[in-house]
């Protein structure tokens, strides 16, 4: 797997290669950022779900100054300590092995970009969006990656749903404040 643009443009990445992670292809991921960005001007991202860090990484590469990497899976999260170390970057990340509901209680930063893609047996899209709002900053974009059939919500407290996209088995849908 590799970074798409930005600073570490094709760079390789560690996948994780665990049953409980699904990794975002390259090409879904250069899309995602391409309709919410594709670039970005610092600021804090949040990958709540991280997996192998791909899109954090991504993130970072597009622009942003920080990024917290939080899986539940102490494994993943290995694997997002490994990439950021091979990259060189780890000091510009946060890394916590929490569940998504203890991260957010503990966590007190405000996030420009969040990124959601929980396991697509965790179909609580609404519990998942309510318990990342408290952490949004003013202008915050959140990134909801779920399977395609996911039942996910037209509008959300001062949220617009600004894109939603269907990529194979995968819809990703985009809040923005």
């Amino acid at each position: 797997m590799r970074i798409v643009a930005g600073k570490l443009r094709h760079r390789l990445i560690k996948m994780t290669n665990l049953d409980t992670t699904r990794e975002t292809q390259d090409k879904v991921r250069g899309a995602i950022y391409n309709m919410v960005g594709p670039y970005f001007d610092g600021g804090y991202a949040l990958d709540l779900f991280a997996g192998s860090g791909a899109m954090g990484i991504e993130a970072y590469s597009r622009g942003i100054s920080h990024v917290y990497l939080n899986d539940i899976n102490k494994k993943a999260l290995d694997i997002c300590i490994e990439n950021c170390n091979d990259l060189g970057i780890k000091n510009d990340f946060t890394f916590t092995n929490y569940d998504y509901l203890e991260f957010v209680k503990k966590i007190d930063t405000k996030f420009n970009l969040v990124l959601l893609d929980p396991p697509y047996k965790m179909d609580n899209i609404l519990d998942i969006m309510n318990s990342v709002y408290p952490l949004l900053d003013t202008k915050a974009i959140i990134v909801f990656e779920c399977k395609k059939e996911a039942i996910y919500p037209e509008e959300f407290k001062d949220l617009e749903l600004w894109k939603n996209k269907e990529y194979g088995i995968k819809r990703v849908v985009v809040y923005r404040r």
